[in-house]
């Protein structure tokens, strides 16, 4: 009777041990993972100038607004703001709605020319026609200088699509065979059961699909010249330019002719750009996590 009560003690002490163990260990790998996020944080928020001389650790050294304010005072800010919030919400939800409802008609496999289409569109996973071809393209369709450059080619995800028909083949067909038994048609099937059924990979998608519009800028200087269309991301990237012209202009001129401008460094800029680019992503991404883990799990395990 002693040596089993010994035992449970044993076994509880040895469970108390691991949960310490477990519990420090997983602190401490979010630690590491967090703190190169607060280490940007204070960067962009240390004078520049000192930044660059020794490292910073856990707060600003020399407290300043001068990054934020360097790239804030931008004319161009707030329709970059406009276009980046428009193309980010208009080019995910077409794009969730049409590669989803493709997907939909992809993954049955009674679809007549079902295995040309698949072929077709995993050739263009590996191969593309190249800037320039996709420059003529555009312009044949006349998307340059057009805000849908942003929405249209971007409306349809062969890789996205997979992921739908994954997701789709693990929903019992029964469901809509008994729906069109019904009378309904395929447009209110997909509305009314598949959409409802699928939402974790819709929202995995627009993860997907929202990160990438957010933080897309080559097609913004690719593809546009008018200010109008200019993006956050395209304008951040301007702004780091002039913030390294200005380094540059600074070291070749002298100190004596550049002291009367506002010499920033450009490392301070980047970081600065990084938090101001990344923060709302970073708000939004934790009410999808749970839709975003459970649609990915389900569209790998069945794949």
């Amino acid at each position: 009777m002693l040596g089993r009560k010994n035992g449970l003690m044993s076994a509880t002490l040895a469970e108390k041990v691991f949960e310490a163990f477990n519990s420090g260990l997983m602190i401490l790998i979010a630690i590491i993972t967090l703190y190169p996020f607060w280490n940007s944080i204070i960067i962009s928020f240390n004078e520049s100038i000192d930044a660059t001389r020794s490292p910073l650790y856990f707060w600003p050294r020399v407290f300043t607004f001068d990054n934020y304010a360097f790239i804030l005072k931008s004319n161009k800010l707030h329709s970059a703001v406009i276009n980046s919030t428009l193309r980010t919400v208009l080019g995910t939800l077409l794009h969730l709605m049409y590669t989803g409802i493709a997907a939909y008609g992809l993954s049955k496999r009674w679809l007549m020319g079902r295995r040309i289409y698949m072929l077709i569109f995993i050739f263009t996973m590996y191969f593309s026609g190249g800037l320039i071809p996709t420059y003529m393209l555009y312009r044949s369709l006349g998307l340059l200088d057009n805000f849908l450059v942003y929405i249209v080619p971007n409306m349809w995800g062969f890789f996205n699509a997979i992921l739908f028909m994954a997701y789709y083949e693990s929903i019992p067909d029964a469901l809509e065979q008994a729906a069109t038994i019904d009378g309904a048609g395929k447009f209110t099937i997909f509305f009314r059961i598949i959409f409802p059924a699928s939402r974790p990979i819709f929202a995995t998608i627009a993860v997907f699909t929202g990160v990438a519009q957010w933080n897309t800028w080559f097609d913004t200087i690719t593809f546009t010249t008018s200010d109008s269309l200019i993006t956050l991301q395209s304008l951040m990237t301007k702004m780091i330019n002039e913030a390294e012209a200005q380094k540059i202009m600074a070291e070749t001129m002298g100190e004596s002719i550049t002291r009367g401008l506002e010499i920033i460094k450009p490392v301070s800029v980047r970081i600065a750009t990084l938090v101001i680019t990344t923060f709302p992503i970073t708000v939004v991404y934790p009410f999808l996590q749970k839709y975003f883990v459970k649609g990915i799990m389900i569209g790998s395990v069945k794949g």
